[in-house]
């Protein structure tokens, strides 16, 4: 089986299970695919990803925490990548505190929005 045939069917199979699942499972796919990029290109599809997880995580957040504002600037120093990696953590804590039925639909909306920008810079 060839890597794209394995990517889509392992993708399938965790949108299945949940749409968390699914959405972790494209952002592993979107970090193989990049890894190899010219990094210019690398860090404006991450740059991307950091803007669709910031805006799912302000809509479902009551407010800010400093603790977690802190932790991705400084990621954001280090790398794009990194600040969506830390992005994703906080949105994971955002969507555990509210209605299951909210938060599946808002890993749903990760979840295309992240196929849209891998489909977009794969081609």
């Amino acid at each position: 089986m060839g890597g794209t045939a394995y990517w889509a069917k392992q993708i399938k199979r965790a949108d299945g299970r949940s749409p968390k699942e699914g959405a972790t499972w494209r952002i592993d796919r979107l970090r193989g695919l990049l890894k190899d990029t010219d990094p210019a290109v690398a860090d404006r599809v991450w740059k991307e990803v950091n803007d669709t997880l910031q805006r799912t995580t302000d809509r479902h957040s009551k407010r800010g925490s400093a603790y977690w504002t802190n932790e991705i600037k400084q990621a954001d120093k280090r790398s794009s990548k990194e600040g969506a990696s830390k992005r994703l953590d906080r949105l994971r804590g955002v969507l555990q505190r509210v209605d299951p039925v909210v938060a599946n639909r808002a890993w749903r909306e990760v979840s295309d929005t992240l196929q849209q920008i891998t489909v977009r810079h794969t081609r």
